[in-house]
């Protein structure tokens, strides 16, 4: 037996207000969807580029990646100074010289006076070379002249070789070996800089296509409330549902074009944020191209401590630091020796065919006393702790990167694990709608029940591509704490000009 409930005259004078009214909001709100939709969706004429074509576009227009090549100018400059430490310099001095006399003849009385005036000149080039030894070898040469008479012409060669202090390789080669090894961490930290810029840049390209995404199963989920509403108007003018049922259709209907209004403002954010990670023109439009595959996870916790420990810059700089650190222990010990040095020198001069020579030994011994430390002992004390500091950095780094990868990896792994769950959840989701869909039309299910339904959709849909977008992105996180960002992007660390 069916029952006809004729609804509430009062109830249904105010929903043909709220009808009229509500119809009068949609129009309003269609006009200003539409014109938000120009000015926020990735119009036809926009840029379609894959994460490759932004990547390569980052390398090329990014100004930070720029600067950071720019600093390489300077120092690989720096470096070719340090290396020409043991190359001779020379140095030539000459210039004239005018000198002169006075003399009175006869006397003051007679006011006569002779004046002499003399021109003389003196050359000198000089060679100096410091050796890997820490000997300093010197060339000089001279040429004296006054008037058109030589007066002086010779050369002399003088070596100074320390035997203790500031004596051999270690100590000497130091400077050149120090400035290549900060050669090697300009480098690594030109790479970390790249690895930086390029992971916002990835991932700043996932959270745009993501947001597109976004929108368009907030449109989905708009016409599928609109379909729900003209259902339920068929429904009421059967006379199978109460009229006043339709107004959650239309709430939800309202909370959708609300929805579907933020989903547009978070996508033309999405994409300001690509533009500002590139560094390009704000107003460029870019079509990204969705990423469909979903690699599996490719370490294995041990296989990704190998990788960071051979490739993550911050690693390798603290292992470099470490072992200037430990040289540095050994050259501050050397230098608490006596000065020790031999010495020799050989003259000759030409106008007299003559040469003279002298070699010898000299020593300084510090004699400190009981009150004033020796500042070469102080600073053996300095590097001594100072490498025993470096040692246990490199240990809490060896143990923080540990941690670091391990979180890593049990993040990729759970995101990954999530995607399974929330593509399930999005199937099973959508079954439901349209089974509900089905009940309603029949008279078998409730307004509520398939507006329900509906928002479960949209939730799991939600979920599946945050599940998605966070795997990925873990993946990218992944590379870039084992350091091997650029290896997996096909970038190489190319000098620029």
């Amino acid at each position: 037996m069916n029952i006809a409930v004729s609804p509430d005259p009062f109830h249904a004078h105010t929903i043909q207000i709220c009808s009229r009214g509500m119809q009068a909001w949609r129009r309003f709100r269609a006009v200003a969807l539409c014109t938000l939709l120009l000015s926020v969706v990735p119009p036809a004429w926009a840029d379609t580029l894959s994460l490759a074509d932004c990547i390569q576009l980052t390398l090329t227009e990014n100004r930070t990646i720029k600067n950071a090549y720019l600093d390489r100018v300077s120092q690989k400059y720096d470096l070719r100074m340090a290396e020409d430490t043991f190359v001779p310099t020379l140095e030539l001095t000459t210039g004239p010289k005018l000198s002169g006399t006075t003399a009175s003849l006869g006397g003051a009385s007679n006011g006569m006076a002779h004046n002499s005036t003399t021109t003389t000149s003196s050359t000198s080039l000089t060679a100096v070379e410091r050796l890997p030894t820490g000997a300093t070898l010197t060339l000089a040469g001279t040429f004296d002249t006054s008037q058109r008479n030589v007066t002086g012409k010779g050369w002399n060669v003088t070596l100074e070789q320390p035997l203790l202090k500031r004596a051999g390789l270690d100590v000497n080669l130091e400077t050149v070996r120090a400035a290549r090894e900060q050669e090697q961490k300009n480098i690594l930290a030109l790479k970390a800089t790249l690895i930086d810029t390029l992971t916002n840049v990835i991932t700043a390209y996932r959270s745009y296509a993501q947001s597109i995404k976004t929108l368009e199963n907030n449109r989905q989920s708009l016409q599928r409330s609109k379909e729900l509403l003209a259902t339920n108007r068929e429904l009421i003018a059967a006379g199978r549902m109460a009229a006043i049922e339709i107004v959650q259709s239309e709430a939800d209907l309202a909370r959708q074009e609300y929805d579907l209004l933020a989903a547009e403002n978070s996508l033309d954010k999405m994409r300001l944020n690509l533009t500002k990670a590139i560094d390009i023109d704000k107003n460029r439009r870019i079509r990204p191209v969705q990423e469909t595959a979903i690699p599996p996870l490719p370490y294995t916790l041990e296989q990704a401590l190998q990788l960071a420990f051979e490739h993550r810059p911050d690693y390798q700089q603290l292992l470099l630091d470490a072992a200037r650190a430990k040289r540095a222990v050994s050259i501050a010990k050397r230098n608490t020796l006596w000065d020790l040095s031999l010495t020799g020198n050989y003259s000759n001069d030409y106008l007299s065919s003559s040469g003279s020579w002298y070699t010898g030994m000299q020593v300084t011994i510090p004699l400190d006393n009981l009150y004033r430390s020796s500042s070469d002992r102080q600073a053996y004390l300095a590097a001594d702790i100072n490498q025993k500091k470096f040692e246990n950095d490199l240990a809490k780094r060896r143990e923080d990167i540990e941690i670091e990868i391990q979180d890593a990896i049990r993040s990729a792994e759970m995101s990954h694990r999530q995607i399974k769950l929330a593509t399930l959840s999005r199937t099973l989701s959508e079954k439901k709608v349209e089974i509900e869909t089905e009940k309603l039309k029949a008279g078998r299910s409730s307004n509520f029940q398939l507006v329900s339904f509906q928002n479960d959709l949209k939730l799991s849909q939600e979920r599946e591509l945050d599940a998605i977008t966070g795997y990925l992105n873990a993946l990218t996180a992944l590379d870039k704490t084992l350091g091997i960002t650029l290896d997996r992007l096909g970038v190489a660390l190319v000098d620029r000009n």
